[in-house]
Formats: C-alpha cells, structure tokens, sequence
C-alpha cells in the first residue's frame, strides 16, 4: 500500500485595501483628474485576488494643508482605525497632506494600528526601514511647494490691488454676481436693498430677518432664515454703494487659514468701482444709525446679558465661550464639579428669544427652557 503525504495548503490571508485621492481645486481639468484615480484605484485593487476591495475615499476641491477639512480623509482614518482597512494606496505624499506635521502623525497612527500606506509615485511603504527619513523629506518638499505657490498668489492679488483690482474668485457676495471681471447687481439686489431700506425705517435686524422669511427668501446656503449677525455684516459692506474696499485683513496663515496680523498688509480702497444697489444717501444714513449706542442684546457688542443669564438648577451664572467656532453660553456649574447638566445655548438661540428688548434676568432650565425677566 502506497501512503502519499498530502501537505496542507496555508490559506491565504487576504488584506482589505483601500485608496485615497484628492485634488485641491474644482478646475474642470483636474476634475478629469479626480474621476481618473477613482477608475484607477477602483480597478486595480479589484483585480488583485489577493485584495478586498475596501472603497476609495475622494477628496474633491480640498486642500491637503488640513485633514480636518477633509471629510472623507477623516471617514478613512476612522475606517482603518476601525480594523476595517490593512493597506491603504495613494498616488504621492503631497495627494496625502502638505502640511508635514500633520501628514507624519497621521502615518504614524496608521502604523501604530498595523495599516500600511503605499505611496505610488514615491515607490515607499510606511513599513519600509527608510520610510520615516524618506517621507519627512519628501513632505517637506510637498509644504514648501505650497508655500511658493500661496506667496506667488499673494503677490499676484497684491499686484492687482494697487491697480485697484479684486476678484471674487469662489467668494460670493448676495446681490452681485461678476460678469467678465465686473460686480454685477443679480436676481438678489432687491433683498440688499430691503435690508437697508427696513433698517433706515427703524427696523431691528431680527425684524428684517422675520420679513425676509415672510418673503420666502433663501439664503445662498440654503436656510430659509438669515441670522441678524448676516444683516449687519451686509449693512456694514461699502461694496452695495459701489466702493470696493481691496485687502480688507491680512493675508492668510499657511497652516492655520486664519489672517496673520503679524505681517504687514495694505488696503486700498476704491471709490465708484461698480453699479450701486443702494445710494449713498441711504448708505450714510443707516451708518449713521449703526454708530448710535443701543442697549440691546443684538446690536451691542459688549455683551450686556453677561452676568443676567442664570442656571435654574444650581443657581450659578452662565459664560460666553466659543465651541466649535460657533459662540455658546454654559453654566458655570458643568464644570465647577456640582455635576450640573443644565442646556448649553447657541448664541443665536438666545438672540430669537430675547429678541431686541433689554431684559433683566434669564433663568436657563435643563431642557433648554428659558424664563425671561424684563
């Protein structure tokens, strides 16, 4: 009797794979681009019997200095620290992050949980030896192109404004479209001109936004309620009577995309630089209304509740905080160790039901409701 040893076969362990890609503007050409690296990696991760497909995550019209700002970027890491993904490709270090620190941390991260990151056009994994030498440098080179390219932009829009030239570029502005270089009045003009007729008339900016919405008008974002916060900042543009003021704040931080008020800047301001939505009688008019002192809640930036908004469970006084980047009010008591649970409130909660009355006392209750004394 003949006896043959069978060996076993190792059963492969297949990985889940998945791809990131990103392009950083909405350009029609590089929008061919975009739909390119879904094809490509849709393909090639497929047709690998060794790979399970694990989706591609697309960022389109982002930019690589932020991953905060890139929500599929963001889904990605959440998936793979998840356990869901074991390797994930992307075309370059720079598809990856610009900003070096960041994209360093990530990577590491990503390694820390075992999930590997293969950069195409670099030819390096995560996981090599070299990698962390190989991929600081090369993501130091992704940030200074970044860098070069925001200071040439820069000195390009610097150029165009002592010319006293501004586009808009992706910014708009409700009222004004730009045809051929030059702020044109739009379907909306009549909703600036509203605005600043019903405030010249002695109409307070959370009763123009009532009307508005009365009217049926839709913000540019979609909300069918624009905030009294919007109102003021329309009241207080020069460009509805036809100036153009060009470099209103610093440049941005590279990084941060916030302005940089340590670096010098200069304004230029451009007097009958379009066609008007509101004359410049009524302009000054209602600026001279905005200088007036008021008491209200709304109007006056000092705050004037502080210190009148009370908590209705532990009896402590609530504060002005910024969460999220958006201005909040909470009981002091959450975080003195009382284990208080009343309702934080937006800021824009407190300005619908306040309205623009003075008032003496507001008690806040758990559920959010709210006691106003007068």
């Amino acid at each position: 009797m003949n006896v043959r040893r069978i060996t076993p076969v190792k059963e492969i362990q297949k990985k889940n794979v998945a791809a990131y890609a990103r392009v950083s503007t909405l350009s029609e050409a590089q929008g061919e681009s975009f739909e390119t690296q879904v094809a490509y990696y849709t393909a090639l991760i497929s047709s690998n019997p060794q790979w399970i497909f694990a989706g591609v995550y697309a960022d389109h019209g982002k930019s690589g200095l932020s991953a905060e700002k890139r929500p599929d970027f963001m889904r990605m890491m959440n998936d793979a620290m998840d356990g869901k993904i074991d390797i994930i490709l992307v075309k370059s270090i720079s598809r990856f992050g610009r900003n070096s620190l960041e994209a360093q941390t990530y990577v590491h991260k990503l390694r820390e949980k075992g999930v590997e990151v293969k950069f195409e056009r670099e030819g390096i994994s995560s996981f090599d030896a070299q990698a962390d030498m190989v991929f600081n440098f090369l993501v130091a080179v992704a940030q200074e192109e970044s860098k070069s390219i925001s200071q040439n932009t820069r000195w390009a829009n610097e150029k165009l404004a002592k010319q006293g030239i501004r586009h808009l570029g992706n910014n708009r502005v409700l009222g004004y479209d730009e045809v051929n270089g030059v702020l044109t009045p739009n379907k909306d003009a009549w909703v600036v001109k509203y605005i600043f007729e019903e405030y010249a008339a002695g109409k307070s900016m959370l009763q123009i936004c009532d009307g508005l919405e009365k009217k049926g008008f839709v913000t540019m974002t979609g909300n069918t309620k624009m905030r009294p916060s919007t109102i003021s900042s329309i009241l207080h543009n020069e460009l509805y009577k036809g100036d153009q003021r060009i470099q209103k704040k610093p440049p941005k931080d590279l990084l941060t995309k916030k302005p940089d008020y340590s670096k010098e800047y200069t304004s230029y301001y451009v007097e009958d630089n379009h066609e008007a939505i509101v004359s410049r009688e009524l302009w000054d008019k209602v600026q001279e209304i905005l200088t007036v002192p008021k008491t209200s809640y709304i109007r006056n930036d000092s705050h004037p509740l502080k210190g009148k908004i009370v908590c209705g469970e532990c009896g402590m006084p609530f504060k002005r905080v910024t969460r999220r980047g958006h201005k909040t009010w909470v009981c002091k008591g959450r975080h003195s160790g009382s284990g208080c649970r009343c309702a934080i409130l937006k800021e824009e909660l407190i300005e619908e039901k306040i309205g623009e009355e003075d008032c003496k006392k507001v008690t806040v209750y758990e559920d959010g409701r709210m006691e106003i004394e007068r």
